[in-house]
């Protein structure tokens, strides 16, 4: 479950962007000041927090950078401030997004449901060789220059093993304690099929060499992780 703060001193919208958020799953923190918002971060995993500018006491900004002093946690500004400057005021105070008052429901549901996906596709996403090879968590697929190379759950399992362990040598007791739940009839020699095979599926759209044979120990993923 994602955790949202939303910070908001009128009730009435404060208990409106409430609703939204819990009918499509979320948790949520109300608070009406940034005092409060601020000890709600400093207490729990805050996934996102939604705020407004005019607040009591701390104004959105001020209460932006003191969250921007400790966190890059995704911000989005709803405001009744309209215009383009109050805007990329809003987004150089360090805020990812903006909406303005009145929002629509569903534009709240759609800039959220983006940012996670976004977020999930970070955080799960491994890239080598200036973002020419892209691997994702749980996709039994690597993509190389925009081509799509299909892995079966074996190849995937060791590809993964590779990756996690970039430019160190993997050993083939190391695929078989990782492979053994995956495939019963994986054994010593297969390994060398199994690496034989995703090295093709590779070779027809990269012609750098990327698992590297270390002779008497085993194989090494030798892509340069980007940053």
């Amino acid at each position: 479950m994602r955790n949202i703060i939303v910070l908001e001193d009128n009730k009435d919208i404060n208990q409106i962007l409430t609703n939204i958020l819990l009918k499509e799953g979320y948790k949520v923190f109300p608070s009406f000041n940034a005092f409060d918002a601020l000890k709600d971060f400093k207490e729990n995993h805050i996934d996102c927090i939604l705020t407004d500018l005019m607040l009591p006491i701390m104004s959105g900004e001020e209460f932006i950078q003191e969250i921007r002093k400790e966190s890059n946690v995704h911000i989005i500004i709803i405001s009744a401030k309209t215009t383009n400057p109050d805007k990329l005021e809003g987004l150089k105070k360090g805020a990812d997004d903006y909406l303005f008052k009145p929002f629509l429901e569903e534009e709240v549901v759609i800039k959220l449901e983006n940012l996670f996906i976004k977020k999930d596709f970070k955080e799960n996403t491994t890239t080598f060789n200036n973002k020419e090879i892209i691997f994702q968590e749980g996709k039994t697929e690597i993509v190389i220059n925009d081509d799509v190379i299909s892995l079966t759950s074996v190849e995937y399992q060791m590809l993964r093993l590779l990756i996690q362990e970039n430019n160190k040598v993997i050993t083939r007791n190391q695929f078989l304690d990782v492979l053994y739940r995956f495939d019963d009839e994986v054994f010593d020699r297969v390994i060398d099929v199994h690496i034989r095979n995703i090295r093709k599926k590779i070779k027809k759209v990269y012609d750098k060499e990327i698992i590297k044979t270390v002779y008497g120990l085993g194989y090494s993923f030798i892509g340069d992780l980007d940053e």
